[in-house]
Parts: C-alpha cells; sequence; structure tokens
C-alpha cells in the first residue's frame, strides 16, 4: 500500500502532507483509470502531423513518420495532474504537443525541488536510455497538455534502427546539461534578488510572447515555485517581486508573468 510507504517509520525519504495527499490521490485516479498514457489511439495520418512539428521528428522520412506514429499515442493531461513519479518504474519517453510540465524531485524535508519546466516540442525524461531505471523525479502538469508517448522499449529499438534521431536525442541531452551548469552557477553566485532576475529572464527567452504592453509568460507560477527554482525561501521571493512590482518591471496573475521592459530588467542583472 502506498500510504504505508510513506509512514514515519519507512526508511524512504519523509514526504510533507502536501506531497502525501498528492501521491493518495493520483491512486484515486490511477483506479479511475484517467491518467493511463497508452489509452487514445489516433490515426497515422494525424499522428504524422503532429510528430512531423516535434523538432526531433522533423527530418524524417514521411514513411519513418507513419512507423513511428504506429508506436505512438496522444494523451490529454488537466493541470495538478502527474504524468509519473519519482520512482516508478520507467515505461515511456513523453513529447509535449501543447502545454507546460514542471520537473521536480523532493528533498528531505519534504520541499519541492524544481528541476526543469518544459514546454511545447520537449521531450521527457532525458535519462535512462537502454537502461531499467526508474524515473529520476516527479513530472507534473501546469498548464492542460497534450502528450505524445512512446513506450521506452519501442523508442529505443527507433533509436537503435536511426542514428539521425539518436543524434538529435544526444543534442537534446547535452543542451540539457548545459542548462543544468548554467542553472547551478546562477544558485552558487549572487544574491536572491539577482537569483530571481535571473530566473525571469530564462523564463522569458524560453517561453515569452512579445505583446504591446511587454513579455508575457504563459506560465502560472507561485512564489513558491520561484522559491523552490532558486533555492531560497518564499518570503525572500514574495520581498524581490513585490520589489519589482513596485520598479513597475512587471506584474504577476494567475495567467502567468508580464514583464513591461525586458531590458530594464536586464540591467538588474548587470
Amino acid at each position: 500500500m502506498r500510504f504505508r510507504r510513506l509512514c514515519v517509520f519507512d526508511t524512504k525519504p519523509f514526504f510533507s502532507f502536501r506531497h502525501i495527499f498528492k501521491l493518495l490521490n493520483r491512486d484515486i485516479r490511477a483506479k479511475l483509470d484517467v491518467t493511463s498514457p497508452f489509452k487514445v489511439a489516433k490515426p497515422v495520418d494525424h499522428m504524422s502531423r503532429v510528430l512531423k512539428k516535434i523538432s526531433l521528428f522533423n527530418g524524417l522520412t514521411q514513411a519513418e513518420l507513419e512507423s513511428l506514429a504506429r508506436i505512438a499515442t496522444e494523451r490529454t493531461y488537466r493541470k495538478h495532474t502527474f504524468v509519473f513519479m519519482e520512482g516508478e518504474q520507467r515505461d515511456a519517453v513523453f513529447f509535449i504537443e501543447a502545454g507546460v510540465v514542471k520537473v521536480f524531485k523532493i528533498d528531505e524535508e519534504g520541499n519541492e525541488q524544481i528541476i526543469s519546466l518544459l514546454k511545447k516540442g520537449d521531450m521527457f525524461p532525458h535519462v535512462g536510455f537502454f537502461d531499467n531505471v526508474p524515473y529520476p523525479g516527479t513530472a507534473e502538469v501546469v498548464q492542460d497538455c497534450r502528450l505524445l508517448v512512446i513506450h521506452v522499449n519501442d523508442f529505443n529499438e527507433l533509436l537503435m534502427d536511426n542514428p539521425r534521431i539518436a543524434i538529435q536525442v544526444m543534442k537534446v541531452m547535452e543542451q540539457k546539461i548545459i542548462e543544468l551548469q548554467q542553472r547551478l552557477q546562477a544558485l552558487l553566485s549572487g544574491d536572491v534578488f539577482r537569483k530571481v532576475v535571473h530566473l525571469l529572464l530564462r523564463l522569458a527567452a524560453e517561453y515569452g510572447e512579445k505583446r504591446a504592453d511587454g513579455v508575457f509568460i504563459a506560465v502560472p507560477m507561485t512564489n513558491r515555485d520561484f522559491a523552490n527554482m532558486v533555492g531560497t525561501s518564499r518570503e525572500s521571493v514574495n520581498r524581490t517581486l513585490n520589489q519589482l512590482k513596485k520598479d513597475k518591471l512587471l506584474d504577476i496573475d494567475r495567467q502567468g508573468i508580464l514583464i513591461y521592459d525586458l531590458n530594464a530588467l536586464k540591467v538588474h542583472n548587470l
């Protein structure tokens, strides 16, 4: 039973009540069979068109896309549902057709440590190919998502049969390593203010949409999410964001983040 594994007397890491509730909630959804990623099959021609929009596959021939479409399925996930949980047996590779997913780990005190925010066109997880290892983190939907799902064994065979895709996967993994190195450097240097500004600039570069009133980041994030991503307290993040709002550099609501003057924000990062 999952609840027994979460008991404080167990040898596994202790989770906060918030995460215990999430895990129990996932158990309920699993019994209702509403999150299984392997149930919705679409016509091959539809799946081929969708797959072609994924950068990893846009160099394939039509015949190759159709072969790939036969082993891929499409799933829709609601906001706040889980795609997979840390430690679960890894059985699939996911590609984001639409929406945003966050991947996080839980520290010894039960706090989320956000590893990455993933957007349209991204693949996840980025580890464990040709290796029977569990999922390295928990993937939770931030915005309603449509995901393409390929069973891990099928994906491994795809990599062995198609060197072009294998090379593209290696490039994706290399880019993720570079991004993590940059994030680590940002976390180890600078004060909280600069860490938050650096994160805002990175979100603007990856998710920002230019509008007449500024750059809008359509990723709803709480102050707790900010704190988890920069490795500081929520109170420190609150003070920093309030200062940026007071300086009329940005505004935040449930829909996302609006940066009024990106260049002015960059000055704060110097």
